[in-house]
C-alpha cells in the first residue's frame, strides 16, 4: 500500500493516517517533519531542513514497500502523489475546518495537544491564511490532486471517511 493523504490545513490528514496506519500496520510519515526539524531556539519552535536534506528524506520514504504519507499538499513532493497508488484528498467544509483551526489552537496552548511550533498569534494567523488559499486555489493543491483523478478519493465528511476505513478493512481488500 502507497496511500497519500493530502488536504488543507485542519481537515483531518493527521488523524486519518494515523488511523490507517492502526488498522493496517504501515508505516506513516508526516511531511511536516520531512520539511521542519525541531530548533527551540527558532522564534516558531523548528526551522525548515535545506532541500537537499527533504529531498533525501522524502526520496526514503518512497523507497518504501508500503507507506502513508500525509501533507497538505506541497509542490516539491509532487512525486509522492505519482507514486501512491490511492491519493486521499481530505475536503471538508470551510466552517469544519475553521473551527478545527482555533480548537487546535486553544488545546495546543493549554498543552492538551502536541505540537511542533509555538501556537503563537501569528500561526493561527498563519493557519486561517492557508486555509483560505486552499478555498481559492491559489495553493494549487487540487490541481496537483487534479493529474491523478483516476486514483483520487475525495472524502468530505466523517461519514464518508468511516466508509471509506470499513471498505479498507474488509476482507475483500486483502
Amino acid at each position: 500500500m502507497k496511500l497519500y493523504i493530502i488536504g488543507a490545513v485542519a481537515s483531518g490528514k493527521s488523524t486519518l493516517a494515523r488511523r490507517v496506519a492502526e488498522r493496517t500496520g504501515v508505516p506513516c510519515t508526516h511531511l511536516d517533519d520531512v520539511v521542519y526539524m525541531p530548533d527551540p531556539a527558532a522564534p516558531e519552535g523548528n526551522r525548515k531542513r535545506p532541500a537537499e536534506e527533504r529531498d533525501r528524506l522524502f526520496q526514503e520514504v518512497l523507497a518504501q514497500k508500503s507507506y502513508i504519507i500525509e501533507d497538505a499538499g506541497r509542490a516539491c513532493f509532487l512525486e509522492g502523489l505519482r507514486q501512491a497508488d490511492t491519493v486521499v484528498l481530505l475536503d471538508p467544509p470551510i466552517a469544519v475546518r475553521r473551527r478545527r483551526i482555533l480548537t487546535r489552537w486553544v488545546k495546543q496552548n493549554l498543552g492538551l495537544e502536541p505540537c511542533g511550533y509555538r501556537p503563537n498569534f501569528a500561526m493561527l494567523r498563519a493557519m486561517f491564511r492557508w486555509s483560505s488559499r486552499y478555498d481559492t486555489g491559489a495553493d494549487g493543491v487540487r490541481g496537483r490532486v487534479g493529474c491523478f483523478q483516476k486514483k483520487t478519493v475525495v472524502l468530505r465528511n466523517n461519514r464518508e471517511i468511516a466508509a471509506w476505513l470499513a471498505q479498507l478493512s474488509s476482507p475483500l481488500c486483502k
